[in-house]
């Protein structure tokens, strides 16, 4: 696995040792271009202490070679150096070397500067024009001097070699700087691993990012928001686990008392109506997991399995799974509305959702009375309404139902008061609204609305 201090290092270290050879060809070519305009100078005023020494003596030119225009040329390469003097409109020579190459033509006017090949060698060669007078008698001339190129090279090797110790010193420095400077800049991820490593597994409390470099507050930040959720997540198991010890507590210790009542009976026909009782405890308690189960599964920190789901149909397959208790209650049971209703929403919370609004309604109301579950459109998205003409709730109690556990004085009913509380849960898991008033028509009773924006929940 490959460390950031090494990413790191790399992403510094290696474009600095490109630049570096980057440098060094262009010092190379830049000390060879000074290397040459030094010898130049050289070389030109050697050609200029040549051709000062060339007279006119009877029409014949005579050239005393100084030996003070050979010598400045002279250095510890072994460099060797040729001259020629030649006329300058016909070329002939006049003394030196007579096979020196001459200028090329398309060089510019003169003096100037020249590479040729020469005696198998490589050399720079300075060429200048110079008159000689001697009364009326004029002469126009052609003074070349030339070198080898061996004091060239060794003067830009040095210079090279100087530049390039100087810089690998800089870059050894500069990547020592690096590497220091990487792992002082890392030390606080250091300092957040050991922090972290040290916690105890029940330490979920957010990190602090005051510490830390800016870069990395966001990835702070996405743990902390990660570590809350598992924090919410932990919470809420805790709640289940104190909500189902708490309300299964009483189920069970009746359901116990029961079977001891039942025991202890001689007469079948008393014992049958004990086990009677038993069978309701069984199915309230029964019920009971089933909403505790539920209350579980719409906690906000659990993930939405959401899809693509016609309303109209699953209100009316829930409520169609009603209508057996309704009947024993003498309830008269109805469903309005047709599809298809879109929405997007988890099928097993919304279905959940609409049992307890009917199981509610069928309980509440009176033998004889009316629960009416109804689907349609509205503004914006969907609706489920569900009217029954029991008891109704007092306005002042209305939003205190959808606590958990919260059972209304005097009801008369039995149940848990987690109906109303996972309808709530449910709701805001799909951004639904859920709002409880009295009836249309009037009269006694409740009307339940949940209204959904249209493909809610995804």
């Amino acid at each position: 696995m490959l460390r950031l201090r090494d990413l790191l290092l790399r992403w510094l270290l290696v474009p600095t040792l490109l630049l570096w050879a980057g440098a060094f060809v262009f010092g190379y070519l830049h000390s060879l271009d000074q290397a040459h305009a030094a010898f130049d100078r050289t070389l030109l005023g050697s050609a200029m202490v040549l051709a000062e020494s060339v007279r006119l003596q009877d029409k014949d030119v005579v050239a005393e070679v100084p030996v003070a225009a050979l010598e400045m040329l002279r250095t510890d390469a072994h460099d060797r150096v040729f001259y020629r003097i030649a006329d300058a409109g016909s070329g002939a020579p006049i003394t030196g070397y007579a096979d020196l190459p001459a200028p090329p033509p398309g060089l510019a006017a003169l003096p100037a500067f020249f590479d040729a090949d020469y005696k198998g060698q490589r050399v720079r060669v300075a060429s200048l024009q110079h008159m000689v007078l001697a009364g009326a008698e004029r002469r126009e001339l052609l003074v070349q001097v030339a070198e080898t190129l061996d004091a060239r090279h060794q003067l830009t090797n040095r210079l090279v070699l100087r530049s390039t110790a100087v810089q690998l010193s800089l870059i050894a420095l500069s990547a020592g700087l690096i590497t220091f400077g990487v792992r002082r800049g890392l030390s606080p991820l250091k300092r957040l691993h050991d922090e972290v490593k040290s916690r105890d597994p029940a330490d979920l409390e957010p990190m602090d990012t005051r510490t830390v470099p800016r870069e990395v507050v966001p990835l702070i930040d996405a743990i902390n928001a990660h570590t809350e959720r598992q924090r919410q997540l932990a919470e809420a198991q805790v709640r289940f686990v104190a909500n189902a010890s708490h309300q299964l507590k009483t189920p069970l210790t009746v359901l116990r008392a029961q079977v001891g009542e039942a025991l202890q009976q001689n007469d079948v026909e008393a014992m049958r109506a004990i086990v009677a009782r038993m069978d309701g405890t069984t199915e309230a308690t029964g019920r009971l997991v089933g909403q505790l189960l539920a209350l579980a599964r719409s906690e906000p920190d659990r993930p939405l399995d959401a899809r693509d789901l016609d309303l109209a149909e699953l209100v009316q397959q829930a409520t169609f799974e009603q209508v057996s208790a309704a009947r024993a209650r003498g309830i008269d049971l109805g469903f309005e509305g047709a599809g298809p209703l879109p929405l997007r929403g988890e099928a097993l919370l919304l279905r959940e959702l609409v049992t307890n609004l009917v199981h509610n309604a069928v309980t509440y109301t009176p033998a004889g009375g009316h629960v009416t579950v109804s689907v349609g459109r509205i503004e914006g998205g969907v609706r489920l309404r569900v009217v029954d003409d029991g008891p109704g709730i007092p306005a002042e109690e209305r939003e205190r139902v959808f606590e958990r556990f919260q059972r209304l004085d005097g009801s008369g009913a039995a149940g848990s008061g987690l109906g109303l509380a996972i309808v709530k849960e449910i709701c805001a898991r799909h951004g639904a609204e859920v709002l409880l008033s009295d009836p249309p028509q009037g009269g006694r009773g409740l009307c339940v609305d949940v209204r959904f924006a249209a493909r809610a929940g995804g």
